[in-house]
């Protein structure tokens, strides 16, 4: 009997056979008991809530845990009740990593004069809360109601923090 070249039928079932394999092989390892199964919408829960600051504006404030966060790691969005995804930058952070019994603040600081200084920011110095001594004073979140906080570590690729809080936005007039 002569031997050639197996059939193309043949060689499906041997390509579906090998990927099924693989396939099961890096399943099993992506499971290993002990470690993280990367299960969309697993994040740290922080303590994350709305403080008021200087002339009764609100911050929030989060307060770190033993899970330390490397925060020039990480990108810092805020999404407003509309829907609008808003940068955070970076004030003072005298200390990049927040961990046990370490707080950070974000703050809106609007500037019709330096619209490159306007936004919101985040600062683990209370000073700039809570009174007018680095400047004239924060201003409330607008608009009011439920913000989204996200914490998203660049090296990592997940979110640190993925939370929602309730701010109120500045008063109606009358």
């Amino acid at each position: 009997m002569r031997r050639g070249p197996i059939s193309t039928g043949t060689a499906t079932v041997c390509a579906i056979i090998i990927a099924t394999v693989l396939m099961t092989v890096v399943a099993a390892g992506l499971l290993i008991p002990g470690e993280e199964t990367g299960v969309a919408g697993r994040t740290l829960t922080l303590p994350v809530e709305a403080v008021t600051g200087y002339a009764d504006a609100p911050a929030i404030r989060i307060s770190g845990t033993e899970s330390a966060i490397n925060l020039t790691r990480c990108r810092i969005y805020l999404i407003d009740p509309e829907g609008t995804l808003r940068g955070v930058e970076t004030a003072i952070l005298e200390n990049t990593t927040l961990g046990a019994g370490q707080v950070v603040y974000i703050f809106n600081f609007p500037r019709d004069d330096r619209p490159a200084a306007s936004g919101y920011w985040i600062t683990d110095e209370p000073d700039m809360i809570f009174t007018a001594a680095y400047h004239p004073g924060i201003r409330p979140f607008s608009p009011g109601g439920q913000w989204r906080i996200v914490v998203y570590d660049t090296n990592s690729m997940k979110n640190r923090i993925d939370q929602v809080v309730l701010i109120n936005g500045p008063a109606s007039p009358g």
